[in-house]
């Protein structure tokens, strides 16, 4: 054994290091395998893997060296306010010694020491707390898994990203983020998004060939860190961890990451100290006015320039609210330790006040309002026959389970013998016993095979090893289990063949091999499959499974019960549409499915015409992967539920009751979106039920003008011609993001120093108006809206006036690029936007909301793309984080009101007071500034962490426009109450 581990070692050993970076994209394919002692078909070996790690390290890109203590505290000692304490303690200095003469007073001495000890203590606090708030993000990172799908030993598995190795054979899907630098091996349809390294935002078609002697220009190779937009195929690791593009890159991209964005708190905080500041600094220069012209020469010996510089002093230490840096950082611990208790992941502390001014929340539907366990309820065929699926009592015996008669044949096997015995399926559907409707048997029902046929064959649900991390308190133990894997609607479709009906799913799937593949995606909304049939070698069956409205726009004939081919008429059509809308309504999700059969040579010539018009360069209007895009035949649908989560309900009520409307933007069909919203409360009984429901049409009027038609509960209320729309002005989180790219590409449009300087300077004080924000004061209206996707290319400023202005808002079958553009679009009129999703297809809106919330059972994707992650799971935590926003804001505002009437103002007129009036002071400056001190500490710290008041969520949200740390009127008021 200790020979044969001594002889893989030397293996790696010998490999070169320096190549791959140069040529790994240009040599062929099997000197690649040679090169990391791999293959396609088995990837690496175990034996292999456990050397390759000892040679190669772990997949992780070092992390930047972390500030220690002495670097934190060298910082604190020397920002804000701690810089104007160090002038005030070098003046008292200066008092007493050389001004003090011969005979200099102690105190002076006492009082430079008490501010240096000040500044000290309060650095060291301040250095405490945040690296204390640090260690609870870290903690709470470590809770975030990131899994690579590899081929290891012929297996397909799940492995923690920091074991992949050069060599492994990794599996891509539509939504997954590269872990390491591939070249890559197949590919279907896939298009890879690069923009975190070079700043490109759109997709790249892969191939498998090299396409330029450049590494970076190459797109057969995906580099770490890359988005996976469409697509599937399969890739080899050729770099790891700092060994990658993006890891000899991190010194640059740790610089560019490390700058944290300006927050709204950051403002509000930035906003006091310039007029604090400004105030102390008018303050001395009048009190050295009053001296120097007026003291000075009619009443020399009352106030001499020694005593004039401690008052000065005092006066800076009066104004300067010591408490307040302390006070802060208190409020963020106490923050982070809520966020705790309360499992909320924030990246960042300070984004937790968002929460205060969150006037919107949009959410998604799948997997957020609802559980994401799809199980398929019901079975339709032609145009009245149905299969339903119920679930009997638990503990009852299995019966009437019908097993369709060619997929016996399919099949291979006994129904008794489970394929995995010892493993455990998760998620998985509990066999149940089913109950069939119709007259007929469906077992003897051919377009019933077919449904069942296509289920097994157009998906990409499989069984897979899971190899979770190793847990904290079990280093060496690492669990291993079988879980379904895939997306949810093929996960129902896997359990329905394979729990329901006892199906050999893989053997199927073998004997019907599949050619070629175009996975679903959010533009198209449809999945196609080609395999080749087993029972007939020569003909290969093209299966295609998505939204019904786009499916059957794509079929030509449908299959009768009895095993017809009929003419798919535009009566039939609207019957089988009307099926859908009934059973949308009714809160299911509709499947629709149909197929199309050709030869094994009419296949070969359209998939050889599709590869030449590639190589020609030729432009799709939409690349279907070489697939027909018409012609097919109908064959059913599947009815899927999926049940919302139990806390979703109560939260949203109260959700609603601390003014906060909540917008559902899914790409669901419009009838199961609302069946939805009035199940958790989006559509209220007071607005939608009571009120009605406004939607809206674009038709063309009688001058043959496009106009929208509103409609509110299906009377026409108004016609509006389509006119102007505002082009997006720079400003948002979204917006600036999209600034920066276009930057990188056009020097042209490059900005001088001053004026970036200048900019950079007033984002810190103040945040830019929206264009529409008078909207946003408006009265909104007390009805309900429904939108869908294919509207929202057409609507002007007019419309999305009129839409957003509802107070329960539905978007349905919407793409990626329209949940941004709804968002951008609130953003706009002034509203602050929270938005909440689980999926790959959510990442755009999380990313440029200005607070995303993610789903700890989401996809890593968008995980990576907010700001918050629930760890729980749980709808209901977003309570807890819009009254632990607005705890913060209250509790700061509580601090600022104190320390400016009963701190600052009140010391200030003793001071004036003395030099105007000779009114005596009753404590010198080394009294007054100890007293200053320790009053404001103590009442700053005390009010940081007073808990909430009970109609904390019952109020309006925050106005960042009007609702300021600084209120005048409100500082008035305390200030002549103290």
């Amino acid at each position: 054994m200790a020979a044969r581990r001594h002889s893989n070692i030397d293996l790696w050993i010998n490999t070169d290091m320096s190549r791959p970076d140069q040529d790994v994209h240009t040599v062929p394919i099997d000197t690649v395998f040679r090169r990391f002692h791999s293959n396609q078909r088995y990837g690496l070996s175990a034996a292999f893997v456990n050397d390759a790690q000892l040679h190669y390290g772990t997949n992780q890109i070092t992390p930047p060296q972390s500030q220690n203590y002495f670097c934190l505290l060298f910082q604190q000692l020397f920002m804000g306010f701690n810089s104007i304490l160090w002038f005030g303690g070098i003046l008292a200095f200066i008092a007493y010694q050389p001004l003090g003469g011969s005979n200099p007073s102690i105190a002076n001495l006492g009082l430079g020491i008490v501010l240096f000890l000040v500044i000290i203590c309060n650095a060291s606090l301040n250095v405490y707390q945040k690296l204390k708030s640090i260690k609870v993000i870290a903690s709470f990172s470590k809770l975030l898994p990131t899994s690579a799908t590899v081929r290891r030993d012929g297996v397909e598995q799940q492995i923690p990203v920091n074991e992949l190795v050069p060599g492994d054979i990794i599996l891509i899907h539509t939504g997954d983020v590269l872990q390491a630098d591939c070249r890559f091996l197949t590919c279907e349809g896939l298009k890879i998004n690069s923009a975190e390294l070079t700043g490109e935002t759109k997709p790249i078609s892969v191939a498998v060939h090299c396409t330029s002697q450049t590494l970076m220009e190459s797109t057969n190779i995906g580099f770490y860190s890359s988005f996976v937009e469409q697509g599937m195929g399969e890739a080899i690791v050729v770099a790891t961890g700092d060994n990658t593009v993006l890891g000899k890159m991190s010194k640059t991209t740790t610089q560019d990451s490390s700058s944290d964005e300006t927050t709204n708190l950051h403002r509000e905080v930035n906003r006091f100290v310039v007029f604090v500041l400004v105030a102390d600094i008018l303050s001395i220069i009048g009190l050295w006015i009053t001296w120097s012209g007026w003291l000075n020469y009619y009443h020399p010996t009352f106030i001499t320039f020694t005593g004039n510089i401690l008052n000065s002093i005092g006066m800076i230490v009066s104004f300067l609210p010591v408490g307040l840096p302390s006070a802060i950082t208190l409020v963020l611990a106490i923050v982070a330790k809520r966020m705790t208790q309360q499992r909320i992941l924030g990246k960042s502390l300070q984004i937790v006040e968002s929460f205060n001014s969150v006037s919107v929340i949009t959410t998604d539907k799948t997997g957020t309002l609802t559980r994401n366990k799809l199980v398929v309820s019901e079975i339709f065929w032609d145009t009245g026959c149905e299969y339903k699926i119920i679930g009997n009592e638990e503990g009852k015996p299995v019966t009437n389970v019908a097993k369709p008669h060619t997929l016996r044949r399919l099949s291979v096997g006994s129904l008794s013998e489970h394929p995995h015995p010892t493993a455990k399926v998760s998620p998985a559907v509990q066999r149940s016993p089913v109950v069939v409707e119709s007259v007929e048997d469906p077992a003897r029902v051919e377009v019933f095979d077919d449904l069942l046929l296509g289920a097994a064959l157009c998906n990409n649900a499989k069984i897979r090893i899971v190899k979770d991390a190793p847990h904290k308190h079990s280093i060496t133990k690492i669990n291993a289990e079988l879980h379904v894997v895939g997306d949810s609607v093929d996960i129902a479709l896997y359990n329905l063949c394979v729990y329901q009906y006892q199906m050999q799913i893989d053997e199927i799937r073998c004997l019907n091999p599949r050619h070629r593949t175009l996975p679903f995606n959010s533009a198209n909304k449809f999945m196609i499959t080609a395999n080749r049939l087993e029972s007939h070698k020569n003909i290969v069956l093209l299966t295609m499974k998505g939204a019904p409205e786009i499916i059957l726009h794509r079929c030509a004939s449908y299959k009768t019960n009895d095993g017809r081919l009929l003419p798919l008429t535009s009566e039939i059509k609207d019957k089988f549409l009307h099926r859908q809308e009934m059973l949308s309504r009714n809160g299911y999700r509709v499947i629709a499915m149909s197929q199309q059969k050709m030869t094994q040579m009419r296949y070969d010539q359209l998939m050889q015409q599709y590869e030449e018009r590639q190589r020609s360069g030729v432009v799709f209007n939409q690349d279907l992967n070489g697939f027909p895009a018409e012609s097919y035949c109908f064959i059913g649908f599947f009815s899927l539920f999926d049940s919302p989560r139990f806390d979703v309900p109560d939260s949203i009520l109260k959700i609603r009751q601390a003014h906060i409307r909540i917008a559902m933007i899914t790409g669901d069909h419009p009838s199961t979106a609302a069946a939805i919203a009035r199940q958790v409360n989006i559509f209220s009984e007071d607005i939608s039920k009571r009120n009605g429901i406004d939607t809206f049409q674009i038709e063309e009027n009688d001058n043959n003008h496009s106009v929208f038609r509103l409609y509110r509960n299906e009377a026409l209320l108004k016609e509006h011609i389509i006119s102007v729309i505002t082009p997006f002005r720079f400003g948002s989180k979204a917006t600036k993001a999209i600034e920066k790219h276009s930057r990188k590409n056009d020097f042209m449009k490059e900005e001088s120093w001053y004026k970036q300087w200048l900019s950079s300077c007033k984002a810190h004080f103040t945040e830019q108006t929206p264009i529409f924000y008078k909207q946003k004061e408006k009265e909104k209206i007390p009805y309900a809206v429904v939108v869908t996707g294919s509207q929202i290319s057409y609507m002007d400023d007019f419309m999305w006036n009129w839409v957003l202005s509802h107070k329960e808002l539905i978007f349905a079958r919407t793409s990626p690029e329209q949940k941004l553009r709804i968002i951008m679009e609130f953003q706009r009129r002034g509203e602050i936007v929270a938005a909440i999703g689980d999926g790959t297809n959510d990442a755009p809106s999380l990313k440029y909301a200005d607070l995303g919330i993610a789903m700890q059972a989401g996809t890593n994707v968008s995980k990576e793309a907010s700001d918050m992650i629930l760890l729980d799971n749980h709808f209901s935590s977003i309570i807890s984080a819009i009254e632990t926003g607005r705890l913060l804001a209250d509790n700061l505002k509580k601090v600022v009101i104190y320390l400016l009437p009963a701190g600052s103002w009140s010391e200030f007129w003793p001071i004036m007071f003395n030099m105007w009036f000779g009114v005596p002071l009753s404590l010198s400056a080394f009294l007054a500034t100890i007293l200053c001190v320790l009053n404001d500490v103590s009442i700053s710290l005390a009010m940081a962490s007073e808990k909430p008041e009970t109609e904390i969520l019952t109020r309006p949200p925050s106005n960042r426009k009007k609702d300021h740390l600084l209120n005048v009127k409100l500082l008035f008021h305390a200030y002549m109450l103290i």
